[in-house]
């Protein structure tokens, strides 16, 4: 991205609303031009898609960058599903971290199975956390995502420092 492009940058953390994430805190705090939603994991692929759509319709941003977490990777991934390609043009990059297997429902239409991320994404997990190794790389490559394996242990939502491999990460994203 250039100089222009990213000050029209808007950062949209997705968090989910039933697990603390402590880092999304400190992200939100350290960023201008930040958004943030949460989804719950017993809302379904309706629900989900109509919060986003309402969170997306508020930005103004030409540029954004999205860090979902939990349950928010599927709400994201639910939503991209239904949207528009002139909306998903506007995703520069997307991070979703520690996604929850059993946050996945199965709709009629495998919406959560067919969605795919338009830009540069990375599915990040713990390095021993509750998502296994080989259904996330079964989903990186559903949703073209590129999978990274954290130097931390766990759900990465007590991330020491304000969790500062994923900033980076999101940093050299941005630049590249």
């Amino acid at each position: 991205m250039n100089i222009q492009e990213l000050e029209d940058l808007t950062l949209l953390l997705i968090d989910d609303a039933d697990e603390p994430a402590e880092w999304m805190a400190r992200w939100a705090v350290s960023y201008p031009g930040t958004v943030e939603t949460a989804v719950s994991r017993h809302h379904g692929i309706a629900s989900w898609q109509a919060a986003l759509q309402t969170v997306f319709e508020g930005l103004s941003a030409q540029h954004i960058a999205v860090v979902a977490y939990g349950a928010g990777v599927s709400a994201l991934m639910a939503w991209l599903y239904q949207t528009d390609i002139n909306t998903q043009r506007r995703l520069c990059n997307v991070i979703l971290v520690s996604p929850l297997p059993e946050a996945l429902p199965e709709d009629e239409v495998h919406t959560l199975q067919r969605a795919r991320c338009p830009c540069r994404t990375a599915l990040i997990i713990g390095a021993s956390g509750d998502c296994p190794q080989p259904w996330a790389q079964r989903q990186a490559a559903v949703w073209q995502a590129r999978l990274l394996v954290s130097p931390h242990i766990g759900r990465l939502n007590t991330a020491p420092g304000g969790w500062q491999w994923g900033m980076k990460l999101m940093q050299e994203m941005l630049l590249s």
